[in-house]
């Protein structure tokens, strides 16, 4: 068969054949991002470089980030957070070989990154932007991501690094997101309530934060996303939410120009938030809980305490029309009487 090499190098890689699913290719979000199978792996990463031996971190975290520290070999000391969530008693010094780890909390925690970043050295910064996905890489030695919190994705977390991190891209490939497919699967032709088992076995399954390299499904996936549209509803029904709720919010939030939040966290001391969550479910509006394992390390009456008993965690994202956001809103009035 006489075909040139330059002739071959047009051909795609694959041609002909049966079909696939037919998916749009808008590239990738973060193209200098390592990618991880998840965010936890990825943060374990992190912490087995650098000689890291010690690390700091909020009480107020998934134990599973505390259990990714431990299984890196790690001695944790967690720290409490202020009214604004920015921690109480940050140290004079680092001890030697420590690091500190701090939460963009639900993308709203800009103006405290900005602070610690004055206050805590940058090599030994790492920041936790799982629930802050589109939150800028700033000159923290490490910055970890988790897309799956914000879209449909079986899996995976995103590092982007900082020059003084001396890492490696995992070399083995998780496997496992043709399994973990079927809660979104399962949604997407009958219902979030068929699917929750799944979703939760799916999750229960990342237990394993050995860092693993991001599956090329996951990877294929995320390049289908029209990050501009998430961006553009997430701000927009945030807003909507904000204008409803912010007079009433016992936790103040700032919103910057460049957030694009998770939820949003509206805070009702004293209330029966978990009356009005069941309620809602009825409704089948479901709302998320944030972090009640991390509960035996929260001090009673605390802000903490605030955000796991007292808090409901709005649903504003890309799924919800603007119409659709202010009548959830309004069913939240009237269901806590406000």
């Amino acid at each position: 068969m006489n075909v040139s090499t330059k002739e071959y190098e047009d051909f795609p890689s694959e041609s002909g054949g049966y079909f696939g699913l037919d998916l749009p290719d808008y590239g990738d979000l973060y193209p200098d991002a390592i990618k991880f199978q998840s965010a936890r792996a990825a943060i374990r990463a992190v912490l087995e470089c650098n000689g890291i031996t010690r690390v700091m971190m909020p009480a107020y975290i998934c134990s599973s980030i505390i259990k990714s520290a431990v299984d890196a070999g790690l001695e944790v000391e967690t720290y409490d957070l202020d009214e604004s969530l920015y921690p109480k008693h940050l140290p004079r010094l680092l001890p030697d070989k420590c690091a500190f780890l701090y939460v963009d909390y639900f993308g709203l925690g800009q103006k405290n990154i900005i602070r610690l970043l004055q206050a805590i050295p940058c090599e030994r910064l790492i920041i936790d932007s799982s629930q802050a996905l589109f939150a800028k890489q700033t000159a923290a030695l490490a910055t970890v991501y988790s897309p799956r919190k914000f879209v449909g994705l079986p899996d995976g977390g995103l590092l982007r690094a900082s020059p003084e991190l001396r890492i490696n891209p995992p070399a083995e490939e998780d496997k496992d997101s043709f399994k973990r497919m079927r809660y979104l699967l399962v949604r997407m032709a009958y219902s979030a309530r068929e699917g929750y088992a799944d979703f939760q076995n799916a999750r229960i399954s990342l237990d394993d934060n050995h860092p693993l390299a991001m599956s090329r499904l996951t990877q294929r996936l995320m390049k289908s996303i029209r990050w501009d549209h998430v961006i553009k509803r997430r701000r927009d029904n945030y807003t909507i939410m904000a204008r409803m709720f912010d007079a009433i919010n016992d936790m103040h939030w700032l919103f910057g120009e460049n957030d694009v939040p998770l939820c949003y966290p509206l805070t009702l001391r004293g209330s029966d938030i978990g009356k009005t969550r069941d309620d809602l479910a009825a409704l089948n509006v479901f709302t998320a809980t944030y972090w009640n394992d991390a509960s035996p390390r929260i001090k009673a009456a605390s802000v903490e305490a605030a955000l796991i008993g007292e808090t409901l965690f709005l649903p504003i994202d890309q799924r919800l029309e603007c119409n659709q956001t202010e009548a959830i809103g309004r069913v939240v009035l009237k269901l806590t009487g406000l």
